[in-house]
């Protein structure tokens, strides 16, 4: 039994039987998913009930009406507990938005050539954490996550996956760690508070992604996942079984619709449809010459019939996936973990199904890219079994992994000296208190 199977049969063994629900956020839809777990299955739910609606008040990671978005959520949630049966109280909530910010932090505790215990684990974990948030920059952020992806025994040259038991004269980590504006997370939790539900984790939705879409070898081994969305595109990188890094484009499926609008001068919903039934981002692909209803504005701010070429479509929508995977490839070359990427890339999210996003994607990226939806996909029936629910399926399973997550956002308001409230603070008094 791998690694990463022994985690997660742990986790189910002690946690508690019932329902958990899901909430992801999009920019152009808000998706609540109600499972149960699988007690004999860590990958494995049922899935009692789910629910869509159209997102309002919310773009680009940024809440710009609160009462349109927590009518949103209203929605999608009384619709999935309309097909469970049954109510919710808590979500796993996924947050999004290009002002998450990523990096790597290393800390090492002396071990004076002993046995290392659980304890020694621990204290490195808070001098971690206490180094991330002196080295906020007096930035007013909240630490979303913090998750060990490697230790060093006596800065060897090998990694270690589990140091506890090992001999060591001193004990290394480098340790991915995730926050988010406070008022971006506060305004997040409070609109969906006003939908009178609380909030029992909070994911990061790009690590959700690859939670959701990336098998168990791709997480124990290494691998990229490139969430392409409607707002933005979410990039992140899973090294040693664990979440390491993640970035965000600020740009999707949406802005190739806009695209299409503005170059056919159309409106935003007809160039949608136009992109679903003809576009391709294959300039070389079979049909391009092919003719097609386009239907343009005229003169009196009316839809009127018209044809174009189907090429033409594949001429605007294009640039924008080239332009789109071009500033992933660069926020991976400009990341933590650039000096070891893995060369396995995942494509996933609703955009990600256009044809030719792939090809485009393998050529820029320079590496064969698989096209992933849900593992859960046998779960959540032909309707949810897209790429387009991978974040909303991710969050289901996220808890089952098991990662280890040395923080967890909302849990203490505390301030530090450095501007952060981070979630990890009373975990890290308890930790004082009970092993000092």
């Amino acid at each position: 039994m791998s690694e990463l199977s022994s985690k997660r049969l742990a986790r189910l063994n002690g946690r508690p039987t019932g329902t958990v629900a899901a909430l992801d956020i999009g920019c152009s839809k808000t998706t609540c998913l109600i499972a149960r777990p699988d007690t004999d299955n860590p990958r494995r739910m049922t899935i009692l009930g789910a629910g869509r609606q159209q997102t309002r008040g919310f773009a680009g990671g940024t809440i710009t009406d609160m009462e349109g978005l927590e009518r949103s959520i209203r929605l999608a949630v009384e619709d999935a507990e309309r097909e469970a049966g049954e109510p919710i109280t808590e979500v796993i909530l996924g947050i999004t938005g290009p002002k998450l910010s990523s990096r790597l932090v290393s800390a090492t505790v002396d071990i004076s050539g002993r046995v290392v215990t659980a304890k020694d684990v621990r204290r490195l974990h808070t001098q971690a954490l206490s180094r991330a948030a002196q080295t906020s920059g007096g930035r007013q952020e909240e630490i979303l996550s913090a998750w060990p992806v490697v230790y060093t025994i006596d800065k060897a040259a090998g990694r270690v996956r589990q140091p506890v038991g090992m001999i060591a004269g001193s004990l290394s980590v480098k340790m991915s760690i995730v926050s988010a504006p406070r008022a971006v997370v506060n305004n997040l939790v409070e609109c969906v508070g006003r939908a009178h539900l609380g909030v029992r984790q909070l994911v990061p939705s790009a690590i959700a992604s690859g939670a959701g879409t990336l098998i168990e070898d791709e997480i124990e081994n290494g691998a990229v996942c490139i969430d392409l969305g409607s707002g933005v595109t979410a990039v992140s990188v899973y090294l040693h079984g664990s979440p390491a890094w993640l970035g965000l484009v600020p740009a999707g499926g949406a802005h190739v619709t806009a695209d299409i609008a503005q170059g056919i001068g159309t409106t935003f919903a007809a160039a949608e449809r136009l992109k679903n039934v003809f576009g391709t981002a294959d300039l070389e692909g079979p049909g391009l010459a092919e003719r097609i209803e386009a239907p343009r504005l005229g003169d009196d701010g009316r839809l009127h019939a018209s044809r174009l070429e189907r090429g033409e479509i594949a001429r605007i929508i294009a640039p924008r996936i080239e332009e789109i995977f071009e500033l992933a490839a660069n926020l991976l070359a400009q990341s933590d973990v650039r000096t070891v990427l893995p060369q396995r890339v995942v494509l996933t999210g609703g955009a990600s199904q256009l044809p030719g996003v792939r090809e485009v994607a393998s050529r820029i990226l320079k590496t064969p890219i698989r096209l992933g939806r849900p593992v859960l996909a046998e779960s959540l029936g032909e309707q949810l079994a897209t790429p387009a629910f991978s974040t909303a399926s991710g969050l289901l399973l996220y808890p089952e992994l098991g990662f280890t997550d040395a923080a967890r956002a909302g849990a203490s308001s505390l301030e530090t000296e450095a501007g952060v409230s981070p979630g990890w603070t009373n975990a890290v008094l308890h930790w004082l208190k009970e092993n000092f």
